[in-house]
């Protein structure tokens, strides 16, 4: 009898460790149990290593030296496919179906530290039901200027040569800002929007900057050949998932357009929409320019009203939910054109945006643009 006690007793301990054995494995463990990174070592880990192709699916990474967690650190930088990402920027969404190979640079009390390994992300393409078509890519360029500014004049010339070498590809918001002398045509936003290519260490003026996106690759002072090199940059690396259009009417009595934003997505992706209302040929003097013609000068594009004004990034799309592949969806907004602008030579110009990275900032994902009072339709290749 005491024997058959000692054997259930042995076999009830041997069973409370197997089954402890069971749950740890079965819990399993985190990164840090598994693998300790030895000090003076930098490694990067990733959440997740595939993800959707939507703009929307975000990998987290975790950066570490030793036992210390850098990856918010402001001196630290992702390298996606040999080029460095933005500094303390530890997160990744895409739009473009394919692997991104990443490692880490940390720079610490002198010292630049690399990681020792490499992490591949895989972005899947997106399925869905809905018709998705290939809708040509307005590229959005955000002109800085001003009156006082002796070299914006090139600046100037140089986007209205692009444009007419390149149809329907680039469409032209201009900021002016008061510089060496007051400018009449500083709009409140432009401080907004010049801050954030500040951001990336440039400044004074002129400046082109592509689709918001803020990285010095995207920004250029004048040269055409710059602009066009950042043109074809941006179809490369953030090509448009979605199409836009544009209805209007318009209200002399009461001054007021009401604009129908339309956008219509390839992907089902969250968008963000800002409408610019834009003058051109509006005449004042221009420094820089020589004899009578400094007096003439007429100035194109100029951003005279913008429908949202507390962000860059404009209003949520859809009420900020994901869009369905191939259904359009519709924003409508009535805008005041104050007197004194020229609603005849004025244009709607309206901007998607999308994010990649999870939301916390947008770039210009296209854009579309038509007279005051006019429409204009999707634009497909």
């Amino acid at each position: 009898m005491n024997i058959m006690k000692k054997f259930w007793s042995l076999f009830a301990t041997v069973l409370m460790v197997a089954c402890s054995v069971a749950l740890t494995s079965c819990h399993g463990q985190s990164d840090e149990d598994e693998e300790v990174v030895p000090e003076g070592v930098l490694r990067l880990f990733a959440d997740k290593t595939t993800i959707t192709a939507n703009g929307e699916d975000l990998v987290t990474f975790r950066v570490m030296l030793g036992s210390q967690d850098v990856s918010d650190q402001r001196t630290m930088q992702l390298t996606r496919n040999g080029k460095l990402g933005n500094y303390g920027v530890n997160t990744f969404s895409t739009t473009i179906a394919g692997e991104y190979e990443f490692y880490a640079e940390y720079y610490y009390d002198g010292t630049r530290y690399y990681s020792d390994n490499r992490v591949t992300i895989t972005a899947l393409p997106t399925s869905s039901d809905g018709e998705e078509k290939g809708y040509v890519h307005q590229i959005l360029g955000f002109q800085f200027t001003s009156i006082g500014c002796t070299a914006c004049p090139f600046l100037a010339s140089t986007l209205k040569q692009v444009q007419a070498e390149y149809p329907n590809r680039l469409n032209v918001v201009s900021f002016h800002q008061d510089f060496n002398y007051p400018d009449e045509m500083t709009h409140p936003m432009t401080e907004f929007y010049y801050n954030q290519i500040r951001r990336t260490g440039v400044s004074g003026l002129p400046q082109f900057n592509a689709n918001l996106i803020i990285d010095k690759d995207y920004i250029t002072v004048s040269a055409k050949d710059q602009v066009v090199e950042i043109l074809d940059r941006v179809e490369e690396n953030y090509p448009a998932s979605c199409g836009v259009s544009i209805e209007s009417e318009w209200d002399a009595a009461s001054r007021e357009v009401t604009v129908r934003s339309k956008i219509t997505s390839n992907t089902p992706s969250k968008y963000r929409y800002q409408i610019f209302l834009v003058e051109d040929n509006f005449v004042s003097y221009q420094y820089g320019v020589e004899g009578t013609e400094a007096a003439n000068y007429k100035h194109n594009n100029v951003v005279r009203v913008v429908s949202t004004n507390d962000s860059c990034y404009g209003a949520h799309f859809n009420e900020g939910m994901n869009m369905q592949v191939g259904v359009e969806a519709v924003a409508t907004n009535t805008l005041e054109i104050p007197r004194g602008y020229n609603v005849d030579n004025m244009r709607i110009v309206v901007a998607a945006f999308s994010s990649f990275d999870g939301g916390g900032s947008f770039v210009v994902n296209n854009s579309a643009q038509c007279p005051v009072g006019g429409s204009v339709d999707y634009i497909v290749k």
